[in-house]
């Protein structure tokens, strides 16, 4: 059984962080949770089995078995798991546990539709590691079944940590003469340049579909985005949604996500 090493890191991280109103806190946040839902339903198929690997409080999962689709989610963090059962009591369609994206031996192979990773790969440090969690999800997904897999981009980290919260000094420590910074778990969050997140599914079985910027520039101006109508907030999603999957759109992105289907 392969196990996160750092997982108490992580377990203490979101024990003291509201992560279950993070999606909805502003409209900046709430572009990742549009944009993602909507690259979701967009591949789900009518009683689809679906997946979530890094559940968290079940933003997505719940509100997809609302929808009546089959759903079982897993997070790492038992604080989460027992807010999912909270807001999920009497759906019948809908069963949360604590698990480890390392290890989802409780399940069998190619026994979903649809597996989403949309936490795991943001607190992974080592290689091994991170294609094991590449494996896992794509292991659980039935042939032709889509995965996708959110990442954060290395410019995330500066612009969010360094410029919105004074860690650029720090960041400087930790940057290779690439701009890439080292993988510390004591930081809790990683990150990827593009073309490294892709590489790591050469040997992995999928076809490639496409790679979207969920938040895009949201993130960073969330407050102008505020301030907005709501007109003009609707038209500024129109152009997101229209433009999230251009390369230009993407290295600025706060979160991206990675679309593949298993052959």
């Amino acid at each position: 059984m392969v196990v996160n090493k750092h997982k108490d890191i992580i377990i203490n991280k979101y024990a003291e962080y509201d992560e279950d109103a993070r999606l909805v806190c502003d409209r900046g946040h709430y572009v990742e949770y549009l944009t993602t839902m909507r690259y979701i339903q967009k591949f789900l198929k009518p009683e689809a089995k679906i997946l979530e690997i890094g559940a968290a409080t079940g933003r997505y999962s719940i509100d997809l078995a609302k929808m009546g689709y089959d759903v079982t989610a897993v997070d790492l963090t038992p604080k989460h798991v027992e807010i999912m059962k909270s807001k999920s009591q009497g759906m019948d369609n809908f069963r949360c546990m604590v698990a480890d994206a390392l290890d989802l031996s409780m399940f069998e192979d190619e026994a979903f539709d649809l597996v989403l990773n949309l936490g795991p790969m943001y607190h992974l440090f080592h290689k091994k590691d991170k294609q094991k969690a590449i494996q896992e999800t794509v292991r659980v997904a039935k042939k032709g079944g889509v995965c996708m897999f959110a990442y954060i981009p290395c410019a995330s980290l500066m612009t969010g940590y360094g410029l919105r919260h004074q860690g650029v000094e720090r960041l400087n420590e930790l940057m290779d003469k690439t701009g890439r910074f080292k993988d510390v778990p004591s930081e809790v969050f990683n990150c990827f340049y593009i073309e490294d997140f892709k590489k790591m599914f050469n040997k992995a079985n999928t076809k490639y579909i496409t790679n979207v910027a969920t938040d895009g520039i949201a993130y960073v101006m969330r407050e102008w985005l505020d301030q907005l109508s709501e007109e003009g907030y609707q038209a500024f999603l129109k152009w997101h949604f229209l433009t999230c999957e251009r390369l230009d759109q993407q290295g600025y992105s706060s979160h991206l996500l990675y679309v593949c289907k298993k052959k």
